[in-house]
């Protein structure tokens, strides 16, 4: 799939989750995961990400950042599929299937 293709297949929530996971990898120096961290913290990183978005620069980062195989957006982006996964398998598991 090249770039544009996954640009256009991206919703604009995934893309304030990556980028908010983005801006906060991007500045720590432990791993502690985004989904746990303070939630001023967080919100922070979800303010950040919801400007670029609203100032149509979310795109052109994202688009950026996967030609240059950034780790800190791989990293972002891996810790939200892993989030996502285990939000499956909870409501899976809470379902009784």
């Amino acid at each position: 799939m090249n770039v544009e293709n996954l640009m256009n297949s991206m919703t604009i929530e995934y893309k304030l989750e990556i980028l908010a996971r983005f801006f906060y990898y991007i500045e720590q120096n432990k791993d502690i995961p985004f989904n746990e961290i303070n939630s001023d913290e967080r919100d922070l990183c979800y303010f950040v990400a919801h400007r670029y978005i609203q100032e149509n620069k979310a795109d052109e980062l994202i688009e950026a950042l996967i030609i240059e195989n950034d780790n800190d957006y791989i990293r972002a982006t891996d810790d939200y599929i892993i989030m996502r996964n285990k939000k499956c398998q909870q409501q899976t598991e809470n379902e009784g299937v």
